[in-house]
């Protein structure tokens, strides 16, 4: 790839980077780019624009302001921007596209996003910025900104001061950097003085562990031109360079871009160009000094001014030797161009002559050939006319045929249609009965089903009956429940009256027994508190013993009604679970059969398509091979009339068939077979011997012209085995020709007549190849082309439009391909039916399988319904049990905890009632004691305290039997709510089982209906098939009537066929003639009919006019040869002759001029040279007194007579010293003694600028201060920069420059005004 090309694709490819960055970091949702921000709203805003239409709009602003800001100083280039912008716009909006897909939500993914954003869009700028070949849009604007506005963005810009600006710095920092920068700007084409390794590519950036290396250094250097030192039209002169890794390097001059050798020829003479002394690098100084004398001659010659001089005359010089040596060829041209002129001049004389004649005789010639084309013309209009005639009776007779034929093939087409109707109304009526088969499976399946629906709603219909009969039982118990509760609450009221009753009586006898003393009524009244504590002790115990003793009653019974309940419940769980997988199991059947029935449903509508497609390639095939049966007919039919043949031909091979004649073979047509494709050329090349007839021998031959003179039956040609000679071709065969004889194929006793016809015929490809097999063979022989065009032997053509006679070898070739097409779609109509069988077969079997496997997918899904409606009754069920299983366990937990209770508090009561009975003993005796009399009291207080506390017994007992009572109320009252819950789930599922059933018989009454309608529509279809086969019936007898008129008409159309075959003969003959005389007219004199006819004379009769023609060539003939060619090429010659002799004259007066301004220039430059040398001489003599402090010094020329090339000297004698060789100085003088000369060549030509690499580095302290001092002196005529390390130097500088590497790689730019002591970071 070319350079400038790999930087542009380069360019692109950042381009297309840029616009993925740019979307990556937009889709983070966190901030765009800045150049992208406003496109990015505006698309936001306005969405019917896109994201990369409003970035193009945006960035055609930036370019209109450009084209605005910098007018003329825009580069046309630059508008390379707008398609830049449209790649951009284009990608940006693809980008976005092919990222629809991301879009962060978190925080940290829109993080990332950007991250790669930004990753993307450093790298695609790196890219795009390397080549360097246009800016994009962005850069373009702000780089017009900084062009008008004098700001530098991102680039390094030094300015030097008038006077002296030193630059100072550490070994190593980058300070001769800045005089490498300057040489290589002005032209410095040797890497070496830069101090590079050999390679111009050292002078790029290389790069950092922390910067990245750039694809390109570029320089531009200013200066002022305000006094117009420079041959340029403005107050400034730029100059720029610029070098890429790719080794491509411009110059450019105030933006233009320019060759190298302009840039030298700029600054011829100033100074300051590549070989100038403006620039003087680290160490060169005393090269002045070392250097031969005739190599110190190019700095004086520099400084005196001659430089340009000197250029002029090497150019001139240059120009001179190569004047020199044209001069000398034209004059050897000239001298062979002299010998031939004369010659050349007779010859062309007398072909001039020649040319007369030959006109004269070509008029009378073409007006000749032209009467004979006007006659051969007349005759071809007569034959054509008698030809068109029968083309209309022909082409009338063929529109008959086709008519009918055509009539006889939509008869047969509709009779088709109807068998493929009677095939698809069977097709219906085997689907109709496959259906109707498939019915019956079905209602047999939904008979089944109500059957199972029956079952299962006898099996709930008990069950709800079972439930019935407990809930009786329930109630009865319920109310005998009820009764005993009664009947205790109310003995447990007789038995609280007759308590208070006792209670009552106990107080009367304490109340009466009130008059005993104190003692006696605190006994009485401790005995009494006793007694009826321990009358409640007997009542807790005994209430305590009945509650447990019920208790213990209860438990049992609770504890197998938990166990019955806990069994119910996990048989319960257990069909639960059987359920459930019988329902999933169902699920997955109903699923299987739903694929199969999708995968049967595809194969039968894939197996249709391919029965369609077989039915269609049955019936095209069919109409194929009748189409290719009826035209072998016609075709056989033909060649059975031997259609086509002379009836020469037909009357002898008629007689042969009738046995009148013997040994008759047959025409040359029949005994040939032609190669396919080769037809035509055959045809072409046999012509009329194509009906030539073979026999056996001359006896036979003879007695067939004999038949044919007696019959009158016309002429015919005979080839008898036994006198045909073979044909010999002694040519030559090149390229793709071939004789004609190897084109066919016989039968070898026919091997003779094969060569003798066509033995020595050629055929080739087409007609440029004849012209040139004809032409190599020197038109000896006949050469015919594939497509039937002729070269004669003699060289006539013969071609067009081409006539085949009779086309006998096509015809034949066409009834083979014909047997061959016919035998091989009869395999492929056998091969179709087989497949359109095999299709119908598995049709109909898809369609049985389809319907049976639809009807096992209704019976799954059937199941399924029952299935999940028996997983709904033993769920809840289930769930009924478990109820009553938990409040069944938490009443025996309850009767335990009741049970260990009642025990605890017996036996607490029981203890209580011992010490009560002890307590009661101990103060029954000592009121005995007291109160000895008072029996009778005590008695009845004893025996009412044991009636009270009998009571209060039997009335906790009673309590207790009414609470268990209430107790089982509640649990049959529970139970009997449990049994209405089951009874209404099970009522549910009856109704379920009732409505699937009246479904399935409202469906077998529809699979009923729809069964007896499809009865009704096979009966209408087979009417219809009846009737279709009856209609095909008589399209059939309508086509066979139909093709007999287009036999008909055919015979018609044979014979006129054979018609125009004899009067397309005689045409093709006429044609011949009249193609041969105009095919002549062309060879001889390359015109075309309309053009000979432009040519003719008036002639009064044709003898007179050959007459003229002959007496002209006898002229022709006594001018002997002619070299026509001799009037071009005299006049060729003698044009030539004249141009080189005007050539020879101006070259010659261009030495002379070169020649006059070299001497010019010799004596200028000399003059120059001698009065700047004298001057620069003298300044040398006073500036070396001043720096050395003494002492004396010269130059000398080491051969004054020849000042412009000889060597200069150096004589130096400093103070107190005899120096014979500048070698014998120290290294300080001799940098001193250059420096010397230095300042004498600035005194004379000042340069604008010097830039002096630490050339006073060899100086001692005392000389630096002499320097100085002399350095800034001398500052007011040229700006010095000085890099350099001593003090002195830089305390005489106005400004200086600190250069630092603070960073590895990178320098840095400190400047110091030491007038306004001010420091500025400027890099």
């Amino acid at each position: 790839m070319p350079p400038l090309a790999k930087r542009y694709f380069f360019f692109i490819l950042g381009l297309i980077i840029n616009s993925f960055g740019v979307a990556f970091i937009t889709k983070s949702a966190l901030g765009t780019s800045q150049i992208s921000s406003i496109p990015y709203v505006l698309s936001l805003k306005f969405t019917m624009l896109t994201f990369g239409q409003t970035t193009f709009l945006f960035n055609m602003i930036f370019i209109v302001m450009q084209i605005a800001i910098l007018k003329k100083d825009f580069h046309p280039i630059q508008l390379l921007q707008v398609l830049a912008n449209i790649l951009f716009s284009f990608f940006i909006d693809i980008s976005m596209l092919v990222l629809a897909w991301l879009n962060p939500q978190t925080l940290p993914l829109r993080i990332l996003s950007l991250l790669i954003g930004c990753a993307i869009l450093a790298i695609g700028i790196s890219v795009e910025v390397a080549p360097d070949v246009i800016k994009v849009p962005g850069e373009g604007i702000v780089h017009a900104i900084s062009r008008v506005s004098g700001i530098e963005f991102g680039k390094v810009k030094i300015r030097f001061d008038e006077g002296v600006t030193g630059v100072v710095g550490p070994n190593g920092s980058g300070k001769s950097n800045l005089s490498d920068a300057v040489r290589w700007v002005l032209g410095e084409t040797s890497s070496r003085q830069l101090r590079a390794a050999g390679k111009m590519e050292d002078v790029i950036f290389g790069g950092t562990r922390r910067r990245g290396a750039m694809g390109f250094a570029q320089v531009r250097l200013t200066l002022d031109n305000a006094d117009h030192t420079f041959d340029v039209d403005a107050d400034e002169v730029t100059i720029g360079r610029k070098y890429y890794r790719s080794g491509d390097s411009e110059y450019t001059i105030n933006g233009q871009v320019c060759r190298l050798k302009d840039v030298y020829e700029l600054l011829l003479d100033t100074g300051i160009g590549r070989d100038g002394y403006s620039v003087i690098g680290q160490g060169r100084i005393a090269e002045i000094v070392a250097a031969k004398s005739s190599e110190r001659r190019e700095i004086f010659e520099e400084a005196c001014g001659i430089a340009k001089y000197r250029y002029r005359k090497t150019e001139a010089e240059r120009r001179l030797a190569a004047a020199g040596e044209n001069l000398e060829r034209l004059r050897d041209i000239l001298g062979e161009l002299e010998s031939r002129v004369g010659p050349l001049e007779k010859e062309s004389a007398k072909a001039e002559k020649f040319l007369e004649l030959a006109a004269q005789r070509k008029t009378l010639e073409v007006t000749l050939w032209t009467d004979g084309v006007h006659r051969a013309r007349e005759a071809v209009r007569q034959q054509v006319r008698d030809y068109e005639t029968a083309q209309a009776d022909y082409e009338r007779f063929d529109r008959e045929t086709k008519a009918a034929e055509q009539e006889a093939e939509e008869i047969r087409m509709q009779a088709q249609q109807l068998t493929v109707a009677v095939e698809r109304l069977n097709g219906d009526i085997r689907s109709i009965t496959e259906q109707i088969s498939g019915s019956e499976s079905r209602i047999a399946v939904l008979e089944n089903d109500i059957l199972r629906n029956e079952e299962s709603a006898a099996s709930l219909q008990e069950e709800i009956s079972a439930g019935e009969q407990d809930s009786t039982e329930a109630q009865a118990a319920l109310q005998r429940h009820r009764a005993v509760a009664k009947t205790m609450e109310a003995e447990g009221e007789k038995l609280a009256a007759e308590i208070e009753a006792l209670n009552a009586e106990i107080a009367r006898l304490t109340d009466a027994s009130s008059a005993s003393g104190a003692r006696k009524d605190t006994l009485k009244a401790e005995l009494a508190g006793l007694t009826a504590r321990r009358t409640e002790a007997q009542v807790a115990q005994a209430a305590a013993e009945a509650a447990g003793e019920t208790a213990r009653q209860r438990l049992p019974a609770l504890e197998q009604s938990v166990q019955e309940s806990t069994a119910q419940r996990d048989e319960a769980k257990r069909d639960l679970e059987d359920t459930i997988k019988y329902r999933r199991m169902l699920e997955e059947n109903e699923k299987q059969l739903a694929n199969v029935r999708s995968g049967l449903e595809l194969k039968l509508k894939s197996r249709k398509a391919a029965l369609d497609d077989a039915d269609r390639d049955e019936q095209r095939l069919g109409r194929e091979l009748d189409a290719a049966r009826q035209r072998l007919s016609v075709l056989r039919e033909l060649e059975k009339n031997m259609d086509g043949y002379q009836n020469s031909v037909k009357a002898v091979m008629r007689a042969a068939g009738a046995r009148r004649l013997r040994g008759i073979i047959g025409p040359v047509s029949a005994i040939l077979k032609v190669e396919p494709g080769c037809e035509v050329a055959v045809e072409t090349a046999l012509g009329g011997a194509l009906q030539n007839i073979v026999v056996e021998n001359e006896a036979a031959a003879k007695a067939a012209i004999a038949l044919l003179r007696n019959d009158n039956a016309g002429r015919a040609t005979f080839l008898p085995l036994d006198t045909v000679q073979p044909g010999v071709f002694r040519g030559r065969l090149s390229g793709t020709a071939r004789l004609a004889s190897s084109l066919v194929q016989a039968d070898r006793r026919y091997d003779n007549i094969v060569s003798n016809l066509l033995g020595r015929i050629i055929v080739v490809d087409d007609i440029n190849e004849a012209s040139r097999v004809a032409r190599d063979n020197g038109f000896r022989s006949k050469v015919v082309t594939m497509d039937g065009q002729v070269i004669n032997a003699g060289g006539s053509f013969t071609g067009g439009s081409v006539q085949r006679s009779a086309g006998l070898f096509t015809r034949k070739q066409e009834m083979e391909e014909l047997r061959v097409k016919a035998a091989k779609l009869q395999k492929d109509c056998l091969a179709a039916q087989e497949k359109t069988d095999r299709c119908k077969e598995q049709v109909d079997a898809l369609q049985a399988e389809l319907t049976a496997t639809a009807s096992e997918q209704i019976t799954a899904a059937n199941d399924k319904v029952r299935a999940e409606a028996e997983q709904k009754r033993l769920e809840a069920a289930a769930a009924q049990l478990e109820t009553a299983r938990s409040n069944g366990q938490q009443q025996i937990d309850a009767l335990q905890a009741a049970l260990t209770e009642s025990r605890g508090k017996a036996e607490e009561a029981a203890s209580l009632q011992a010490r009560l009975t002890a307590k009661i003993d101990l103060l029954t005796a000592e009121m005995n004691r007291i109160a000895e009399g008072d029996d009778n009291f005590v008695a009845q207080q004893t025996e009412l305290s044991q009636k009270l506390s009998a009571k209060r017994l039997e009335q906790v007992t009673r309590q207790k039997d009414a609470e268990l009572a209430y107790s089982q109320i509640a649990a049959l009252e529970q139970r009997a709510q449990d049994a209405a819950a089951r009874r209404a789930t099970l009522e549910e599922s009856l109704a379920a089982l009732a409505q699937r059933s009246e479904s399935c018989r409202a469906e077998i009454a529809a699979i009923r209906q729809a069964k007896s309608d499809s009865q009704t529509e096979i009966a209408q279809k087979e009417k219809a098939i009846r009737e279709a086969t009856e209609q095909r019936l008589e399209r059939q007898q309508a086509e066979t009537a139909a093709l007999g008129r287009a036999r008909t008409s055919s015979d018609s159309r044979e014979e006129m066929g054979r018609e125009m075959a004899r009067l397309a003969e005689r045409k093709a003959a006429a044609e011949t003639e009249y193609d041969q005389t105009v095919a002549k007219l062309w060879d001889e004199y390359q015109l075309s009919v309309s053009q000979a006819e432009n040519l003719c004379v008036e002639f009064e009769s044709l003898t007179a006019l050959r007459a003229q023609v002959a007496d002209l060539r006898g002229k022709i003939r006594a001018l002997g040869s002619v070299n026509v060619s001799a009037i071009e090429e005299y006049k060729e010659v003698k044009a030539r002759y004249d141009a080189l002799m005007h050539q020879v004259t101006d070259v010659e007066e261009s030495r002379n001029e070169l020649t006059r301004m070299i001497s010019k220039l010799s004596t200028q430059m000399r003059e120059i040279f001698s009065d700047s040398f004298r001057a620069i001489n003298e300044n040398f003599g006073r500036v070396f007194t001043e720096l050395f402090g003494g002492g004396e010094a010269s130059l000398v020329l080491e051969d004054e007579s020849d000042v412009l090339s000889c060597g200069i000297g150096i004589r130096v004698a400093p103070p107190g010293k005899v120096i014979k060789n500048l070698e014998a100085l120290s290294g300080g003088e001799q940098a001193l003694v250059a420096i010397s000369i230095y300042f004498a060549i600035l005194a004379v030509n000042p340069a604008p600028f010097c830039i002096l690499d630490e050339i006073e580095a060899a100086l001692d302290d005392a000389n630096v201060v002499r320097f100085a001092q002399y350095l800034r002196r001398v500052s007011d005529k040229t700006q010095f920069i000085v890099i350099t390390h001593r003090r002195g130097t830089m305390e005489a500088a106005n400004v200086l420059y600190g250069v630092t590497m603070q960073e590895d790689g990178v320098s840095k730019l400190l400047k110091l005004d030491l007038e306004q002591v001010d420091a500025t970071l400027v890099s």
